[in-house]
């Protein structure tokens, strides 16, 4: 009997030791197990029963062929691994490290996160090509930062390269200048894309980069089509003149309508917009609030709700032509001009809206 007790706990001793070595073996991780998110994995397992855990090594090697790594201490049965790219499976091995740098055979589980936030993020961003510029607008509903990076090469092959941040639950509007000297038909490149915290980058755009040259619109086919008050010796259609001695000037005989007031235009056919031009009239000026709405519906759509805002801004107190460029080049045939805020200069009468000439500039839009 002591001889079949000595057989089995020597047995047991060797059941422990490698093969090679007859070291004492690292046992593995087991019933690892996952939850997906965006971006992001959250893994669960056993861990062995030993003394001399020290931690548990997860890793990975994305597409790119870069090898990501995070150490859970021991005790630990749960980590996030995050900053995942892309939904695409990968395999993830788990190495149990013990105090003497020993590790254990590795298990590995084929794992994907659900859609990247970086690409998610990207879907939320509007890019516009501007006067001079790229204009970044962009909404983030994400407890992390992006950064929208914006990068060409300009005729004289200088490269450059322009970072907009969208920190952790804002929204908001930056204005990117393009330092290229460039006219006529020329244009450049511009290529954006959006980096996160880990330096995941999502898929570019690519946005051609021109100098707009719009021109003044013929207003020969523009048509008054309604109008919130006018005055009888001071109609609309006095805008269309170019004449800066002649006004539109809301009701002031006979009574004076408050704010806001309004007027829509029938442009004839659809047009590329791309800045408005307004001139105060020559004595008190009157305007400061204005919203431009469209749509290319019918000038009095069915749900008032179709007129889409596109710009909003102040006018200045000046008698000269102010010139409001859009943030987008938009097309539209029918647009309601609103005036919501008065100037106020008209000796203290902040009811009365009125001014002297209105432009578009832009182009006809060709083949519709």
């Amino acid at each position: 009997m002591r001889s079949i007790a000595i057989l089995i706990l020597l047995l047991s001793f060797f059941a422990c030791k490698d093969d090679n070595t007859g070291e004492a073996k690292v046992a593995p991780v087991s019933n690892v197990t996952y939850t997906a998110a965006n971006g992001s994995i959250l893994f669960q397992w056993d861990n062995p029963q030993m003394n001399n855990l020290a931690y548990v090594e997860i890793s990975y090697v994305d597409k790119d062929g870069v090898v990501h790594r995070c150490l859970t201490k021991g005790g630990l049965t749960q980590q996030v691994i995050e900053g995942i790219a892309d939904n695409s499976p990968y395999y993830f091995r788990f190495l149990v490290y013990n105090t003497e740098g020993k590790a254990s055979e590795p298990v590995e589980i084929m794992a994907s996160a659900l859609e990247s936030t970086v690409n998610l993020f990207y879907g939320r961003v509007s890019l516009g090509v501007d006067f001079s510029g790229i204009n970044v607008i962009w909404e983030n509903n994400y407890n992390e930062t992006f950064y929208v990076e914006l990068t060409y090469t300009d005729l004289n092959g200088n490269t450059y390269k322009e970072e907009v941040v969208a920190g952790a639950y804002t929204s908001g509007r930056q204005f990117v200048k393009i330092g290229s000297s460039i006219s006529g038909s020329q244009s450049i490149k511009v290529y954006a894309s959006v980096v996160d915290e880990n330096g995941n980058e999502s898929d570019r755009k690519v946005l051609d980069f021109y100098k707009k040259e719009a021109g003044r619109l013929d207003r020969s086919k523009w048509r008054v089509m309604s109008y919130s008050s006018q005055n009888n010796d001071s109609p609309v259609t006095n805008l269309l003149d170019d004449d800066p001695n002649t006004i539109w000037h809301s009701q002031w005989q006979g009574g004076k309508p408050d704010y806001p007031h309004w007027f829509i235009l029938d442009l004839g056919a659809k047009k590329k917009l791309e800045k408005v031009g307004i001139q105060q009239r020559k004595s008190s000026q009157l305007l400061r609030g204005v919203e431009i709405y469209g749509n290319n519906i019918s000038a009095t759509p069915s749900d008032e709700k179709q007129w889409s805002l596109f710009h909003a801004f102040d006018v200045a107190v000046s008698q000269a032509e102010q010139i409001f460029e859009f943030p987008d080049v938009v097309t539209y045939r029918y647009i309601k001009m609103m005036f919501v805020t008065p100037c106020g200069s008209d000796g203290g009468d902040k009811l009365c809206a009125g001014f002297a000439t209105l432009n578009f500039y832009g182009s006809d839009v060709v083949d519709e």
